[in-house]
């Protein structure tokens, strides 16, 4: 008697990923991921009950994925690798974008989630040290309405075929300026300064720079 082949959930959920990246999520059926896999259904079955109980996994994948590349240093600035992260996972998942996170009954908002410690990377940044977490809050979900808005326009190409770069600068601009109007809206401005010259006397002699 023959041993059922034997799949890990991993390789299922890295399937059902695979198929959604390339065919959107009305394809991702336990039969084309057993297909894709080479395999039968059984071996899934035995890990998964049903398609939805690998969605539920599926979802968790890739806010894990959108969280890795937001970690990336794209830019000097840890608040602005969280947006220029999110549209780099935008420019190679164009379909999962559209599927997960716009069209869906419930659709997963990446970057305000406790799951996953965006304030915490927000926070090396000198410049947003002296805010609360309220505030930060506030920050970055005006920072993810842009964001989204980029996206949008990645998936449609109604804004031309740019690469992450052009959409790194469109971002650098217009979040320096968001970051410039909490600080001064929230009266903080003399205390961000402080914090910065801080940081920068870390690494520079002050006393050598005034000589």
């Amino acid at each position: 008697m023959s041993r059922t082949a034997v799949l890990t959930k991993q390789q299922i959920i890295k399937c059902a990923y695979d198929i959604a990246n390339k065919k959107g999520k009305a394809a991702i059926t336990i039969r084309e991921i057993a297909n894709q896999l080479g395999k039968s259904t059984a071996p899934i079955y035995t890990q998964y009950t049903s398609i939805d109980a690998i969605f539920k996994d599926l979802i968790i994948y890739i806010k894990d994925q959108v969280f890795e590349t937001t970690k990336q240093k794209r830019t000097t600035s840890p608040f602005l690798n969280v947006g220029v992260g999110f549209l780099a996972f935008v420019i190679e998942n164009k379909l999962i974008f559209n599927d997960f996170f716009l069209t869906m009954d419930e659709p997963l908002h990446n970057i305000r989630n406790d799951d996953y410690s965006y304030l915490d990377q927000m926070k090396k940044n000198p410049f947003m040290s002296v805010f609360s977490d309220d505030q930060l809050e506030s920050i970055i979900y005006d920072m993810q309405v842009y964001t989204y808005g980029l996206a949008t326009i990645i998936c449609t190409n109604i804004g031309g075929n740019h690469d992450l770069n052009y959409y790194k600068t469109k971002l650098e601009i217009n979040g320096n300026s968001l970051m410039n109007y909490h600080i001064y809206s929230s009266g903080k401005y003399e205390e961000v300064l402080k914090n910065v010259i801080e940081k920068f006397s870390e690494h520079i002699d002050i006393k050598e720079v005034l000589k």
